[in-house]
């Protein structure tokens, strides 16, 4: 099961990083899994995927833009948010 899982995040990889390394991080699981344990690999993969995301120049562009909007919503419309509402009795 953690094997299917493993597999479809080496799929999320980008393109140029998941055709130099997939067949490499396959196997690394399958050794590892006996040793470590499939979950911490597992672990070890979301982290990667976030690192070889985030390599991308174009997504930090898209990343930095999405927190700056974000911010000014919060900052404009703050008052609107449910959570700031007043409890009502």
């Amino acid at each position: 099961m953690l094997r299917h899982l493993y597999r479809g995040l080496v799929r999320l990889h980008p393109s140029p990083f998941r055709v130099r390394f997939k067949d490499e991080l396959v196997y690394v699981f399958d050794e590892a899994e006996r040793t470590f344990g499939s979950a911490s690999i597992v672990g070890d993969a979301c982290v990667s995927l976030i690192r070889q995301w985030l390599r991308n120049r174009n997504l930090w562009k898209w990343v930095a833009a999405s927190i700056g909007g974000i911010v000014l919503l919060v900052i404009a419309f703050g008052s609107f948010l449910p959570w700031d509402s007043p409890v009502r009795p």
